[in-house]
């Protein structure tokens, strides 16, 4: 700063009580930012004091754009990922008492397939859905992972429900199959295409395939595809596929009687659960036969403390480094599916597209990472009004101001190179 400006700004600060010197008339352009920012008249002056210089002008021009930023994380800036943002309106109570989250905050989004509408985790009534193999209804709980505060807190949606667990989300998924079930169901993780990885990726997939397999087991199907351009089809998915007995709790509620609430908040003390006795709980899932008639309840939940749905990242791979999601999937959205597989006659193995019966598709996206916008328009084709205002935007939350501003100023703090004979 010149000397002049130097000392209006520091001296002001030293002088602590000291009489300030009278403040000079606003010029109309400075006026009309005054009715625009909410600053006080002496901030004004000091803004006022530094703009005649070079460097004052720049820094009050970054100024007035860092302050001009919005303060709440229900507003966006208008660059990022594209994605569906919710819903704006009142807040709803579900008869179980549990409270819409606020739509402006981070949310995990999604569809099912088919698809009857935008998806999103912590509503206080379940998603229904319907396909050629089953009926049902579907919840997705996931902790505010945006916020370490408010997850700390417990005052969100189910913030009970999380409270001394280590899950960072959960899936209940509770259905009524419309035939007999022949062969074992699966559930687990499917990309929608090929991802080439490097050789360091290679690797990076081999440490999170053996870290999840520390909480699924050893009976998990693993692959990473067929590569269309290495020859032709038919091709097979990337996939992470589980046996039913991998999931994590289960209820079977006999036909005619009632079955439990997914927003129930004594839901996760019903049926069987694996973490009680893994051996017996693998043998009853085993030996499970699905029938028509009968309720099927099951939540998922083992594998989540590595994977966060909303900051779209692995976690507990390696120490103190999350892993984007995107390195192993390429982009959103990922599919977390459970089907059987029909037998072949040539003995094939791989979880090829054209032996697969879907049972439940659920397609996934951060609403901070969303995928593009045509993408999203293909997979919610009737969506409309306010959930499919597909402009680019990307919630703003905690510390992203002070990153932006120290962006701004990176050019001005990294080395400059010196001219050649200097």
């Amino acid at each position: 700063l010149s000397e002049p400006a130097r000392h209006v700004v520091v001296g002001r600060r030293l002088a602590g009580g000291g009489e300030r010197q009278p403040r000079a008339a606003m010029s109309p352009s400075t006026a009309m930012f005054a009715a625009w920012l909410p600053l006080t008249p002496a901030v004004w002056q000091d803004l006022q004091a530094l703009a005649p210089t070079t460097v004052g002008l720049i820094i009050t021009g970054l100024t007035l754009m860092f302050l001009a930023l919005p303060k709440k994380q229900s507003r966006a800036i208008a660059e990022g990922d594209p994605c569906l943002p919710l819903r704006s309106g009142r807040s709803e109570t579900s008869p179980s008492g549990v409270e819409a989250e606020d739509s402006g905050k981070p949310n995990l989004h999604g569809t099912l397939i088919p698809s009857a509408g935008l998806v999103r985790a912590n509503t206080p009534e379940p998603y229904v859905f319907d396909n050629a193999f089953c009926e049902g209804r579907v919840l997705v709980l996931h902790r505010p992972t945006y916020d370490a505060a408010v997850d700390k807190s417990g005052k969100f949606p189910y913030g009970d429900h999380f409270k001394g667990r280590k899950r960072l989300w959960e899936l209940r998924v509770q259905f009524r199959v419309k035939a007999p079930v022949e062969g074992p169901l699966l559930v687990g993780i499917e990309l929608e295409k090929y991802v080439p990885l490097g050789a360091s990726a290679k690797r990076l997939m081999g440490m999170t395939v053996a870290a999840l397999k520390q909480v699924a087991g050893n009976d998990l199907y693993h692959s990473v595809g067929d590569d269309p351009s290495k020859g032709p089809g038919p091709h097979e998915k990337p996939v992470f596929m589980m046996p039913l007995w991998a999931c994590d709790q289960m209820i079977v509620t006999p036909e005619g009687e009632d079955p439990p609430d997914l927003c129930d908040s004594s839901y996760s003390h019903y049926g069987l659960k694996r973490a009680d006795d893994r051996p017996a709980f693998v043998k009853e899932m085993e030996a499970l036969k699905l029938t028509p008639g009968i309720t099927y309840s099951m939540s998922f939940w083992g594998i989540s403390q590595f994977l966060d749905c909303i900051k779209w990242e692995m976690q507990k791979i390696i120490p103190f480094k999350p892993i984007d999601f995107n390195l192993f999937c390429g982009k959103p959205p990922v599919h977390l599916v459970i089907y059987t597989l029909q037998p072949t006659a040539t003995g094939e193995k791989r979880h090829l597209e054209s032996r697969k019966n879907y049972f439940f598709r659920y397609a996934l996206w951060s609403s901070m990472k969303g995928p593009s916008a045509a993408r999203i328009r293909e997979l919610i084709p009737n969506q409309g009004g306010d959930d499919f205002d597909l402009q680019r935007r990307r919630p703003v939350l905690p510390n992203q101001k002070r990153d932006l501003l120290s962006n701004m100023f990176a050019c001005c703090a990294s080395e400059r190179p010196q001219k050649a004979g200097a």
